[in-house]
C-alpha cells in the first residue's frame, strides 16, 4: 500500500508512529511521513519518505505554552489550552499540506487528536486509521474518566455524561469551528468519540500497564510501539560517571518543561542530595542541567532511554506514555512528576501496580516532596521486584507486529 503517516506532537507522540512506519516499510509498503522539519532526520533515518508540514516549531513559543499549561488545575481548561495551541492555531496550514501530501495514497495513519490530518484524508476520500496512546481517554463504561473513581458501570455512565457536558461547549466547539472553517462536516462528541477513526483506532499501549476494558470494536489495543535506537556509543565522561559509584537516579522530563529550566534543575539537584544519591539529568526540551561540573550529578543531552534507564536505580520522569513504557521495560521503579494531559493517569497506574509511589504534580514540585518519593522507592525493594516482573511482561509483547497485521487486514 501507499501509506501516509501524519506525525503530530512531541517526540513521545512521533517516535512510536515512526516505529510503525519502519515496520510497514520492512513489510514492503510505501510510507510517506508528514511532519514539521523538526523530525526530518529521524524520519529519513527509518527510511521513510519525508514530506514537510510548513509549521515551524519554536522552542520559546513552546515554553510559553508550557508555562501557561502547568499551573492549571481544571482538566477542561488545560485541554482547551492544549487544543488552542497545538491544533487550532496552526491547523489550516497543517490541513492544506496534508491535503496535498495524501493525494494518491491508499491509507492514512494519524494521531487521534490530529483533526487537520483526519479532515485532509476525508476530503481526499482516503480511509484513515487513528492512533492513541492512552486508553483512559476512550469512553468505556468499564471505567470512569480520570480522575473519577470506578464505582461500577451505572456511576461510570454518569461520570462520562458529566465529562461530555463539560467537553462539549469547551473543547468540541473548538474542533468543530476548525472543521467548518475548512469546509468539513461537524462531528458529534469529538473529544470522547468523534476524533477516533470509526474503522480502526490503534491503542499503542501495553495491556500490562492499562486499565482492563471492553472497548467498542473499532478500538484495538496492540501493545507498545518501541522505536529501536541505533547502536549507541556513550561519551567516556558518562561511562566514567556510571563506574564511579552505585546506580544513579535517572531524571528526564522529555519534551515537558517551560522557561524555568534553571529553577527546575535546582529543585532536582537539591532533592537528590537530600537522599544522598547520585543522578543523571537529561536536558530535554526543558533545557535542564547546569554548566558547572559536579561530582555527584551528570548532566546529559540526548541519551537513548533503552541504554540509559537500565543503568539507574529508578527513573524520575513526567509520566508520558512512551517514557512510562521505557521505564517499565528497563525493569526499574519510577517516580512520576506529571506535567499535563494523560500523565497523571500513567502516574496513578504505576502507583496502583506497585512500581512507583504516588505521583507528584509539577506545579507542586519541591525538593522535599521529590526527595520523599525517591527515598520511598529506594527503601522499598518490593517496588524493584515488581518492576522486574512487569518489565518481563512488557518485553514479551510485540505491539508493532500486532499493529501492522491490523493495518494490513484493514486493507
Amino acid at each position: 500500500m501507499k501509506i501516509v503517516v501524519a506525525c503530530w506532537g512531541s517526540t513521545g507522540d512521533v517516535y512510536p508512529v515512526l516505529a510503525l512506519s519502519e515496520r510497514l516499510l520492512e513489510r514492503g509498503h510505501q510510507v510517506r511521513v508528514c511532519s514539521p522539519a523538526l523530525y526530518r532526520d529521524k524520519i529519513l533515518e527509518v527510511g521513510a519518505e519525508f514530506y514537510e508540514i510548513g509549521v515551524f516549531f519554536d522552542l520559546a513559543e513552546f515554553h510559553t505554552a508550557m508555562d501557561a499549561i502547568i499551573p492549571k488545575r481544571d482538566p477542561t481548561a488545560l485541554l482547551r489550552l492544549i487544543v488552542e495551541e497545538a491544533i487550532v492555531r496552526h491547523g489550516a496550514q497543517w490541513y492544506q499540506d496534508c491535503l496535498t501530501a495524501m493525494k494518491g495514497s491508499d491509507l492514512v495513519i494519524c494521531h487521534s487528536v490530529d483533526i487537520p490530518a483526519q479532515e485532509a484524508a476525508i476530503r481526499n476520500g482516503i480511509p484513515w486509521v487513528t492512533v492513541t496512546y492512552c486508553p483512559a481517554i476512550i469512553k468505556c463504561l468499564d471505567f470512569a474518566p480520570y480522575p473519577f473513581p470506578n464505582w461500577g458501570r451505572v456511576f461510570n455512565a454518569i461520570f462520562w455524561r458529566i465529562a461530555e457536558m463539560r467537553l462539549g461547549p469547551n473543547i468540541d466547539v473548538l474542533f468543530n469551528q476548525f472543521i467548518v472553517s475548512i469546509g468539513g462536516v461537524p462531528r458529534e462528541s469529538v473529544t470522547l468519540e468523534g476524533m477516533y477513526s470509526p474503522h480502526l483506532n490503534l491503542i499503542a499501549a501495553s495491556p500490562a500497564l492499562s486499565t482492563p476494558a471492553d472497548f467498542l470494536s473499532n478500538h484495538k489495543i496492540t501493545g507498545v510501539w518501541h522505536l529501536a535506537s541505533p547502536a549507541y556509543d556513550p561519551p567516556s565522561e558518562l561511562v566514567d560517571f556510571l563506574e564511579a559509584g552505585p546506580p544513579p537516579v535517572i531524571i528526564t522530563f522529555g519534551s515537558m518543561g517551560g522557561s524555568n529550566g534553571r529553577e527546575t534543575t535546582k529543585i532536582l539537584i537539591e532533592a537528590v542530595r537530600k537522599v544522598k544519591q547520585r543522578a543523571i539529568i537529561q536536558a530535554g526540551w526543558g533545557q535542564l542541567g547546569t554548566p558547572e561540573t559536579l561530582s555527584d550529578i551528570y548532566c546529559a543531552e540526548y541519551v537513548p532511554h533503552q541504554w540509559l534507564f537500565p543503568q539507574g536505580s529508578c527513573v524520575v520522569h513526567h509520566g508520558g506514555a512512551g517514557t512510562t513504557a521505557s521505564a517499565c521495560r528497563a525493569k526499574i521503579p519510577s517516580v512520576v512528576v506529571a506535567h499535563s494531559a494523560d500523565q497523571p493517569y500513567w502516574g496513578k497506574r504505576l502507583s496502583d501496580l506497585g512500581v512507583a509511589p504516588r505521583h507528584l504534580h509539577r506545579r507542586n514540585l519541591t525538593p522535599e516532596r521529590l526527595a520523599k518519593r525517591i527515598r520511598q522507592v529506594l527503601e522499598t525493594p518490593e517496588m524493584t521486584a515488581r518492576a522486574q516482573v512487569l518489565g518481563k511482561q512488557i518485553e514479551a509483547e510485540d505491539g508493532l507486529t500486532t499493529a501492522v497485521e491490523m493495518v494490513e487486514s484493514f486493507e
